[in-house]
């Protein structure tokens, strides 16, 4: 098994899951919103360890040290640094600027650790003991 699933397709699911977000706070506003910052903490919960934007690139997450299938709490602990930001939006007046600045800070983090580590674990994956593989390599 490689160590490190391909940077440029976790990008690409990742951008899917963030268009399937938009699309869900655009389609059933004002709860949308909600509705997609949820989506992005369960999603890797569904299609055995996959978001539909994993799914379609071919990428799955599992444990990192048995390799079995993860469940919706790893989900939400892996996916909680992404998602968590996005709820300062409904904070009045400085919502958006806690948003955008603890946003960069964490997404760079985040992307840091994707490129720099031997592994491509970013701080979800480690506080959840997960681990991002290429599923296509790993028949």
């Amino acid at each position: 098994m490689d160590k490190k699933a391909n940077v440029l397709h976790r990008f690409i699911a990742k951008a899917i899951d963030l268009l399937i977000f938009g699309f869900l706070s655009e389609m059933f506003y004002p709860y949308g919103y909600l509705a997609g910052v949820l989506y992005l903490l369960i999603a890797d919960g569904f299609f055995d360890g996959a978001s539909l934007g994993k799914r379609i690139v071919g990428l799955r997450v599992v444990m990192a040290l048995d390799e079995k299938k993860l469940e919706f709490k790893e989900s939400i602990i892996r996916n909680s640094f992404i998602a968590v930001p996005l709820l300062f939006a409904f904070i009045p007046f400085v919502g958006y600027f806690l948003l955008v600045t603890i946003g960069i800070v964490i997404y760079s983090a985040e992307i840091y650790f994707i490129v720099k580590s031997p592994e491509g674990d970013r701080l979800g994956d480690r506080f959840a003991f997960t681990h991002v593989i290429d599923v296509q390599k790993n028949k």
